[in-house]
């Protein structure tokens, strides 16, 4: 007999827990979005050294046309997700560097946050970081080999450049603050989607390179919530400066460089 009752209790707690479970997944829903217009937005100009330029292709050499870089939505934009319900993220967050270029390109996170160098190139870098707009290094330049990973913190809030001290056209936009809520990396065509969500008011904010492009509020009540986020045309960069024309001994590196690059 009292194994009989024993067996009964443990069947009604599995089916109290049962119900307490499925109770508690009628509360959790998805905001999906859309990331529109991306493909208006341009790259901002980089000014490379003069005696970079032979390497990098900057100059009319009679061989290769000189393209605009384009932005490319999965690699280069950044979506986050903030509201009540949604704790600010604190975690390690790790950034790929592989083709000379990081994934993602803007990244968000909070202040004091552990950020991981993961070079995946074939070629050493020797990473820095700036705050957007000034020169001075407020992470020194340190070299990080083949296949090797290198942790950094930003001493506070702000939008900074992670640069490379041996290749001058590479960029990554790091955004520190608070409220750095889920991030939800957007796929190749713009889509999006934050899962498990309570019924409230959330923000959904969008980023390229480090300035934030649209925001949107989302309600989620009791059902799956859409929502599409407008990027627009990128404002008009100012024009670059009329470089002066090389000396002798710069023309001669350029040559020198062209010819090591063939």
């Amino acid at each position: 007999m009292a194994s009989r009752r024993s067996l009964g209790s443990r069947r009604w707690a599995g089916l109290t827990a049962l119900v307490f479970v499925t109770a508690g997944s009628a509360f959790a829903h998805d905001v999906r979005g859309t990331l529109t217009g991306a493909d208006a937005l341009s790259p901002a100009p980089r000014t490379t050294p003069t005696r970079w330029r032979g390497s990098f292709w900057e100059v009319p050499n009679g061989a290769l046309a000189i393209t605009s870089p384009r932005a490319n939505v999965e690699r280069d934009l950044a979506v986050v997700l903030t509201g009540s319900s949604v704790e600010q993220s604190r975690q390690p967050v790790t950034v790929s560097v592989e083709g000379g270029r990081c994934r993602p390109g803007t990244v968000l996170l909070s202040p004091g946050t552990t950020l991981t160098l993961d070079n995946q190139d074939l070629l050493a870098h020797e990473f820095y970081a700036v705050r957007t707009g000034q020169e001075e290094r407020v992470v020194p330049a340190e070299v990080t080999a083949v296949r090797t990973r290198r942790q950094v913190s930003l001493p506070a809030a702000g939008t900074y450049e992670l640069r490379d001290a041996r290749q001058p056209s590479f960029r990554c936009w790091l955004v520190a603050g608070a409220g750095q809520g889920r991030v939800l990396p957007p796929d190749r065509t713009g889509a999006f989607v934050a899962t498990g969500l309570e019924d409230g008011s959330y923000t959904v904010k969008a980023y390229f390179e480090g300035v934030e492009r649209a925001s949107a509020e989302v309600a989620v009540a009791g059902r799956e919530t859409t929502v599409t986020l407008a990027i627009g045309a990128a404002s008009a960069p100012a024009s670059a400066p009329v470089s002066a024309p090389a000396t002798p001994a710069e023309a001669e590196e350029q040559r020198h460089h062209r010819r090591r690059d063939h």
